[in-house]
């Protein structure tokens, strides 16, 4: 047992002892701040790159330790790379009900493409699509599949111009008409050589065209025929058409293939209204075809356009001749077809007491019974059964065996048949 004294005793060495402590603290006060701040700057650090964007909790600041035994310990063992978990009492953001993106998806709008050719399609730099970037707050965007179709034509819905509501009839024309006289065959071309080498075995040919306004450098002895082809090309037409009398052209040839969305595509309102604003200033300068329609019979195309038409024209539109192109099978029944189609051609009530052209037609069938076309149809044309027909053009001359030619100089069956050779 101890005694009062001894109590005592220890009393105050244990006293001694604190106060030593107590004043322990203080005697190394750069220590114990060089310390803490280092202490201080890993933590943070640590924290930083350790915890993620969407997960951090909400916490006080790190307590800086309150004495050098604290510091010591903390700095004592080596900084490991094993991931520090932070605990929290927060409860984590419950998920949002509705999906959400880091980025806004926008419909492109369409966007026309031009058609180029090869060479220069691999020289133009193609645009990649929009990067869509994905989260995790939401499932990404289901693709939308697209099916590229061919382009639709489309009407112009913007009003037809004014036109000239003069009371006089279309002029009448009195070009001359020599032209017209002798053989009906003409000949469609794109390539002048071409054209050349088959005038050259044959002078069954009295007239060219090639569905432009420009010759090229054609250097023969049958006239050459302008056409106003479609409207991309009125800025260019009245200059053009203003030249080709110049030269002493006697036909011009009006829109081709108006009726088909794949060629001049107008309404037959419109191309009447244009007709008039185009056409009819050359009247008794130049003989005027009417726009060339196809063979379709289907609503709007065709003679059901033509039709459409004259009834838009209200017999204003400068017309000396009607113009017409055929496709069809070959063969006899095919020819009959064809023979068919001009008939109904004159019938149209616009096409009464005038001449028609038929400045494109080639049969779809064997070799052989195109063959037998176009030997049954050269026949009938030339005969007075047909003296309607003024004049008449095959598609086209060029290589292949549908066409008028076996190489850039030689005819093929085809060609010498035309060219009267067979």
């Amino acid at each position: 047992m101890f005694t009062k004294v001894g109590v005592l005793a220890l009393c105050a060495a244990a006293s001694f002892n604190g106060a030593t402590a107590a004043h322990h603290r203080h005697r190394h006060p750069k220590r114990d701040v060089v310390y803490a701040e280092t202490d201080v700057v890993v933590v943070t650090e640590y924290e930083t790159h350790t915890v993620y964007a969407g997960e951090e909790p909400t916490v006080s600041a790190a307590s800086v330790p309150t004495s050098v035994q604290e510091a010591e310990k903390a700095t004592t063992p080596p900084v490991q790379n094993t991931p520090v978990v932070v605990p929290t009492t927060t409860e984590a953001a419950p998920a949002p009900t509705t999906p959400t993106t880091l980025a806004t998806l926008v419909k492109p709008s369409a966007v026309d493409i031009p058609i180029v050719s090869q060479a220069a399609a691999e020289l133009e730099t193609i645009a990649a699509a929009p990067t869509v970037v994905e989260t995790t707050s939401a499932p990404a965007p289901a693709a939308v599949e697209t099916t590229s179709a061919a382009p639709v034509a489309v009407e112009a819905t913007t009003a037809a111009p004014a036109v000239v509501t003069s009371s006089s009839a279309p002029a009448t024309t009195s070009a001359a008409t020599s032209s017209t006289s002798g053989s009906k065959r003409g000949a469609a071309y794109n390539d002048v050589n071409m054209l050349e080498a088959l005038l050259g075995k044959t002078n069954a040919i009295s007239w060219v065209y090639n569905w432009g306004y420009d010759a090229g450098d054609l250097n023969v002895d049958v006239p050459y025929y302008p056409t106003m082809w479609g409207e991309k090309f009125a800025a260019d037409w009245p200059a053009a058409a203003e030249a080709a009398i110049a030269k002493g052209t006697e036909v011009m040839f009006s829109f081709n293939e108006p009726d088909n969305a794949g060629q001049a595509n107008m309404a037959a309102t419109y191309a009447a209204a244009k007709h008039q604003e185009w056409m009819n200033p050359y009247a008794g300068q130049a003989r005027i075809g009417a726009p060339a329609i196809s063979s379709s019979e289907n609503a709007d195309q065709g003679i059901d356009w033509l039709n459409q038409f004259f009834d838009a024209c209200d017999g204003k539109c400068q017309v000396d001749f009607c113009n017409a192109h055929w496709y069809g099978p070959g063969g006899d029944s095919g020819a009959e077809l064809f023979l068919d189609h001009l008939k109904a051609v004159r019938d149209v009530e616009g096409c009464q007491g005038k001449s028609v052209w038929v400045t494109e037609f080639m049969p779809e069938g064997s070799d052989s019974d195109n063959e037998t076309f176009l030997k049954k149809i050269t026949e009938s044309l030339e005969s007075s059964d047909f003296d309607f027909v003024e004049k008449y053009s095959y598609f086209m001359v060029g290589v292949g065996a549908s066409y008028l030619m076996s190489s850039e100089t030689e005819l093929n069956a085809l060609g010498n048949i035309y060219a009267n050779l067979s």
